[in-house]
């Protein structure tokens, strides 16, 4: 084994190297090679113990590893096996983040300490009895704390009521927590009880909510919220569930592909980012189904989007509804972006009842609160009224919006989007 320095980059001895192998052999093959069960992991945390020998180990002297960023473990053939990190930096450090990596560098554990090294959390993968990959956590000393489920098996807790309907609304983010009882009664399924969606993330018929690109062992939850902002004023209106393909956005034209055939007429989508080029295939999906009308977050960056973009909120799209939040009284909050040009609404979402991935209720706000509250209108609206196109859908939203010049929007300010309007 040696450092690989991210920069500055010093030799390091045979002996130093010997050392490492012998120490990382242990923290990294020993473990990962015999994935844990769940059942296992509360009695055994897989030599996650022995992390302190590594981040201690006093041949790790501050001219031989980075002060202040990571430093790079690789094997004698040259993969990547392990990353140091201390923070703030090597000399004075506070916190040790050591995350231990497997085949082609795949996650499999991280240990966090604090000095002298006294771990104070450890996640690490593993599987459950039914083979199902999880989180397995652990906290001070490493006393099991629980597990996570990273992608289960879709199960109804209770018999859905009546027959299936075709959903007129889908919902495109990092996945929801399908097997939440609160989220099952606006799932869309169909006739054999499976889930109308996909995950075109994984490929994969379980579109679970999770987004490990910051942090494997942390993985953002984001869908699941927006979930349920959606699905608290869609009444008995059901939701078909895509997990975006964060991967190869190019799988957007399939993911749009899909939700045709599935009967969708309104996707609801509160993301985006800087770069156009990430969204050229959305574009091109979403201008060959006209019939179906985006509703898209305008973001929380507190910027005027007509001049600074931020996409696919800026993208030039007839079947789009562009939204932001505001408070209750029709003012825009600073951390929202709005444009007369590329931003369509605002309403009220700086405060909003939800739940998170966990079934915990809590409260959230923002332009990715914004979006389904204007998306379950439109779905109402649409299932009172079966034959209106996109445009019909439009005019009515524009319809209900309070315009002035004042208002840094195209159409303006709906003060209640809870409100059916007599339609």
């Amino acid at each position: 084994m040696r450092i690989q320095k991210l920069k500055n980059d010093n030799s390091v001895g045979g002996c130093r190297n010997l050392f490492i192998n012998a120490i990382t052999w242990v923290l990294i093959t020993v473990p990962l090679i015999h994935p844990l069960s769940s059942s296992a992991s509360q009695s055994q945390p897989s030599n996650l113990d022995k992390a302190c020998e590594f981040i201690t180990n006093p041949l790790f002297q501050d001219n031989k590893i980075n002060n202040d960023g990571p430093s790079i473990i690789v094997d004698s053939f040259g993969e990547k096996v392990a990353e140091l990190n201390f923070k703030p930096t090597r000399i004075n450090w506070k916190l040790a983040v050591l995350s231990l990596l497997e085949g082609r560098g795949s996650p499999a554990a991280q240990v966090r300490a604090v000095p002298p090294c006294r771990i104070i959390s450890a996640r690490q993968f593993g599987t459950n009895p039914e083979g199902d990959r999880i989180i397995i956590s652990y906290g001070p000393d490493l006393k099991f704390l629980g597990t996570e489920a990273q992608n289960p098996p879709f199960v109804m807790s209770v018999q859905p009521v009546g027959l299936p309907h075709e959903p007129l609304l889908a919902l495109v983010d990092t996945g929801v927590n399908y097997n939440l009882p609160m989220v099952q009664k606006n799932l869309a399924i169909d006739q054999d009880g499976q889930l109308i969606g996909y995950d075109f993330w994984d490929n994969d018929n379980r579109p679970f909510d999770k987004d490990p690109r910051r942090n494997a062992f942390f993985p953002l939850h984001h869908g699941t919220t927006v979930f349920s902002a959606l699905s608290h004023e869609l009444g008995d209106l059901k939701i078909a569930i895509y997990r975006f393909p964060a991967e190869n956005m190019c799988l957007f034209s399939n993911l749009i592909d899909h939700a045709q055939r599935a009967g969708i007429k309104i996707i609801n989508m509160s993301m985006g980012s800087y770069s156009r080029d990430d969204w050229i295939c959305f574009y091109d999906g979403a201008k060959k189904h006209p019939n179906i009308l985006f509703v898209i977050s305008a973001g929380n960056d507190g910027f005027d989007i007509d001049f600074n973009p931020v996409f696919p909120a800026s993208l030039d799209l007839e079947n789009m509804v562009v939204v932001t939040s505001s408070d209750q009284f029709g003012r825009l909050p600073p951390q929202s972006n709005y444009g007369q040009v590329s931003v369509d609404l605002m309403v009220p979402a700086e405060k909003v009842d939800v739940f998170d991935h966990r079934g915990v209720y809590t409260t959230a706000g923002g332009s990715s609160y914004a979006a389904p509250r204007v998306a379950a209108l439109a779905a109402r609206y649409l299932r009172e009224n079966s034959g209106a196109s996109t445009s019909d859908i439009i005019d009515f939203l524009k319809s209900r919006a309070i315009n002035s010049r004042s208002k840094p929007v195209s159409f303006g300010w709906i003060p209640d989007p809870s409100d059916n309007f007599n339609f």
